[in-house]
């Protein structure tokens, strides 16, 4: 008998059993849903990929296909389960009812009903798929229509309409594309992903700053290169009064390039954020090694001043993709962030002051403890300096055109430089009572004009006469070529707030137009950049221009370099100036109706 046990446990371990398969998890899933508040109701229409909804028992037929005659039941729980129960709505602090699904529909991976509102909806509720269609279940699309009772609130384009989804547990990667369509006519697209929490499509003034102070404050906390920057600038300063001088100098140069950045008014070449990084890396290499050797600490206000502007770029990177959420507070958002970049600076600074001071006064002598810590600084950053210059080395550099383009560009350039000098020599009287210096040192002012000159260096341009997108440069046709070809290769991987709306005119109104061909056909699209064809990637250009406002016309557009560098990108007739908020004027997107 203990020898049958033990054949029977042997032979347990030795032959293999059957293996269950599991449900993977997709690594990549793209939600697309339309939002339109209807008066008593919100209607959502939800696309998702079928293969995301696991643990859910499909009907099949034949070597895994969906059985559509059979299928409808199913889709209906899938969707109530993984869409209308990780959703809610609210409008302000009331909360909406529960989302109901209303209709479902399976859809092929080719269909295009979702590039508008108008006919999803009508797909969804009379184009059901043909019940004989072979396809396997983990390609078909799911099409749901929700509505969402609004409990006696009215929802009009007014509304403080609040979106919490909670589908990031449909892969390991969801990105969710979220379009609101107003009464109006009007569209809002934004973009995020995983689960972002509550995202106000459209906010108050009140509602972005406070997310603005906190993305600030979150930037700055995660950037390890800033916080070393700062601490590598108040490293050997004890006195109150040089201290302040320092941090109210890095204060005013960052905030100077972070609003320009911001207002467009920055290079938007391809090269440039990594060469910022550079930079920001060279930064901080700089300062440690002046703290190793001996820093001066009454003229280290202009070092903060000059590597400030530096900075201010680098803050700039993180702030644009969050612009779709400034809603029409551009302004207010921009003030938000610098006031969350400060809290978190002075927050830093609250630590790591008095720990210093302890530290020398109690463990290490000053001077030793000032040599150790910078070298450490120095080794980290120079690992940096030297991976982000191999990473700028695969851009390539334009040299610019001498032509009355490229002249205007010097003297907005100029404009630039003065501006920041002449700011310097305003707070210089200041800076040198708190810093006690008598003089400024001649070699640190010339790092800072030069710093100052390089970030609003002038933009490449062409060498033809400039023309302008408000002349239609390219045709309907291409078009409507193009909005296939972004819906089909690019949206989800690309987030839309990048290529419409505010962020597209404060990074590209002025710019030349092969600027923007430029970065389409070398990011797009992001899991497999440069893949699409040369005119696939002029297709893509005349939609984003189309999306823009910008007006079609008989020129077909070209991908010839000489003839995109002619073309300035400027606003259309859709895009005229509007007042904004404490008397100021930028130009503000108005979205226009999907064709």
């Amino acid at each position: 008998m203990p020898l049958l046990v033990f054949l029977l446990a042997l032979l347990l371990v030795v032959v293999p059993g059957h293996r269950a398969q599991a449900h993977e998890i997709p690594a990549t899933v793209v939600v697309r849903t339309f939002v339109k508040p209807d008066g008593a109701r919100v209607r959502l229409l939800v696309r998702v990929p079928l293969e995301s909804m696991r643990d859910v028992s499909f009907p099949t037929r034949g070597a895994g296909l969906l059985d559509v005659a059979r299928a409808e039941p199913t889709l209906r729980d899938a969707a109530q389960l993984w869409i209308a129960d990780g959703l809610r709505l609210r409008v302000g602090d009331r909360a909406l009812g529960a989302p109901q699904v209303v209709a479902v529909r399976a859809a092929l991976p080719s269909d295009r009903a979702f590039d508008a509102y108008d006919s999803a909806l009508r797909a969804v509720q009379t184009l059901p798929m043909p019940v004989m269609t072979d396809i396997p279940v983990g390609q078909v699309l799911l099409d749901v229509l929700l509505d969402v009772p609004t409990n006696g609130v009215i929802v009009g384009d007014d509304a403080d309409l609040v979106l919490e989804p909670k589908w990031a547990h449909l892969g390991v990667r969801t990105t969710t594309v979220v379009t609101l369509l107003l009464r109006s006519g009007a569209e809002r697209v934004i973009t995020f992903d995983g689960d972002p929490g509550e995202v106000r499509l459209d906010p108050r003034w009140w509602h972005a700053a406070w997310r603005f102070v906190l993305t600030g404050m979150g930037h700055m906390f995660s950037g390890i290169d800033h916080l070393l920057f700062v601490l590598c600038l108040v490293l050997p300063i004890r006195a109150m009064r040089p201290l302040v001088g320092v941090v109210t100098a890095f204060t005013i140069a960052h905030s100077i390039t972070l609003v320009a950045s911001a207002l467009g008014f920055a290079p938007t070449a391809l090269w440039f954020p990594p060469l910022v990084e550079v930079l920001i890396a060279g930064s901080i290499v700089y300062l440690a090694l002046e703290n190793i050797v001996g820093a001066r600490v009454p003229h280290r206000w202009m070092i903060a001043f000059a590597f400030g502007l530096v900075h201010g770029f680098g803050f700039s990177t993180a702030l644009r993709e969050q612009l779709q959420f400034a809603g029409s507070h551009l302004l207010t958002s921009l003030a938000a962030f610098n006031v969350g970049v400060e809290l978190a600076q002075l927050a830093v600074l609250a630590v790591a002051v008095p720990a210093l001071r302890w530290l020398f006064a109690r463990a290490v002598p000053e001077r030793m403890g000032v040599i150790i810590a910078s070298a450490f600084i120095t080794h980290e950053a120079w690992h940096w300096l030297l991976e982000r210059a191999a990473t700028l080395r695969t851009y390539r550099f334009m040299p610019p055109v001498l032509d009355a383009l490229f002249l205007a560009d010097v003297l907005r350039g100029a404009m630039g430089v003065l501006v920041v000098v002449g700011v310097a020599w305003g707070i210089s009287g200041v800076m040198r009572r708190l810093s006690g210096a008598r003089a400024a040192s001649t070699t640190v002012t010339g790092l800072m004009l030069l710093c100052a000159a390089a970030m609003v260096a002038p933009r490449t341009t062409a060498a033809q006469a400039p023309k302008s997108t408000t002349q239609g440069v390219y045709t309907p046709a291409q078009a409507i070529k193009g909005k296939s070809v972004f819906n089909g290769a690019c949206l989800g991987c690309h987030t839309t707030a990048s290529h419409m709306g505010p962020a597209f005119e404060l990074r590209w109104f002025g710019r030349p137009l092969s600027e923007l061909y430029g970065y389409l056909s070398n990011l797009m699209p992001k899991s497999a950049p440069g893949t699409l064809t040369e005119d696939e990637y002029v297709w893509v250009t005349a939609y984003i221009l189309k999306l823009n406002g910008m007006p079609a016309g008989k020129v077909e557009l070209t991908a010839e370099p000489n003839w995109l560098k002619a073309v300035r990108i400027d606003a259309g007739p859709s895009n005229a100036p509007s007042p904004l908020e404490d008397g100021w004027e930028v130009r503000r997107f108005r979205l226009v109706p999907q064709f």
